[in-house]
């Protein structure tokens, strides 16, 4: 038969006094087999937790890694976006440029055209060939019809003036 030990334990700076219920079985040491086991099974535990720890920091890493491609992509996209309304500014800006080019160049051949037929007209000319050709006459005083503005900018005409 096993003979008990009895422990007592201290609570505080006094030991308390022996009574039943401060009496506790005595422990026996563990055996090698119980202090293998039990290295077996800390060590087991241990590395559930490192691979516990382990998964959580790949779901994490994985979770980061497609954060930082999604950013990556939309930062693309916006200097893209950004380069092809660059781009397109600096062609309609080109484009205003050859059209006032060509207006300006417009401008410049309609007043030569209008010089040119200036002094190529000569007004008496057309007058004698008016009335010597074509037979036409000045216009008498009745003929003549005068109407006022009442200081409106335009006039609307509902009938033909005679």
């Amino acid at each position: 038969m096993q003979e008990l030990k009895t422990y007592y334990y201290n609570d505080g700076n006094a030991v308390r006094k022996e009574t039943e219920y401060q009496m506790r079985p005595a422990r026996s040491l563990p055996t090698r087999e119980q202090r293998e086991r039990e290295k077996r099974e800390d060590a087991i535990r241990r590395q559930k937790i490192t691979d516990r720890r382990r998964a959580a920091a790949l779901r994490k890493n994985r979770l980061l890694t497609g954060y930082m491609i999604m950013a990556v992509i939309l930062t693309c996209l916006m200097l893209v976006s950004y380069v092809s309304l660059q781009t397109n500014v600096t062609t309609r800006m080109s484009h205003i440029a050859d059209m006032e080019n060509e207006l300006s160049t417009i401008n410049a051949d309609n007043n030569a055209a209008e010089s040119r037929i200036a002094t190529n007209t000569n007004l008496s000319d057309i007058k004698d060939k008016a009335i010597n050709e074509l037979g036409m006459v000045y216009a008498t005083s009745n003929q003549i019809v005068y109407y006022s503005i009442d200081g409106a900018d335009y006039m609307s005409q509902y009938k033909d003036i005679p």
